[in-house]
């Protein structure tokens, strides 16, 4: 697999994760539907699953080809942003929930 697909790999699953928490916030933000909530819980938890196991996939696949290991690095970096991300979601919705 070439560097940029690897990278790429980061970037969509960044995307995705991203794309999908502003869409659930948001949309508790704008209705203040029990639904966004609940599947927002439901999100976060299949997405910080699905985030790990790829985050250990590209681990493994650096490991096995030493040359790859800095693209898989910086697609893990671009996955890992997003936990700050989330987090601030998190207590943001916790304030609004609890105002």
């Amino acid at each position: 697999m070439k560097d940029h697909k690897i990278v790429n790999i980061g970037k969509y699953i960044f995307g995705l994760c991203f794309l999908l928490g502003n869409i659930f916030f948001s949309g508790y933000f704008i209705t203040e539907s029990g639904w966004f909530v609940e599947w927002g819980i439901f999100f976060l938890f299949y997405g910080i699953m699905a985030n790990l196991l790829a985050v250990i996939g590209l681990l493994l696949y650096g490991f096995a080809s030493k040359l790859k290991m800095n693209a898989c690095l910086k697609a893990i970096g671009l996955i890992m942003f997003n936990i700050p991300i989330g987090f601030l979601y998190v207590m943001l919705g916790i304030n609004l929930i609890f105002k």
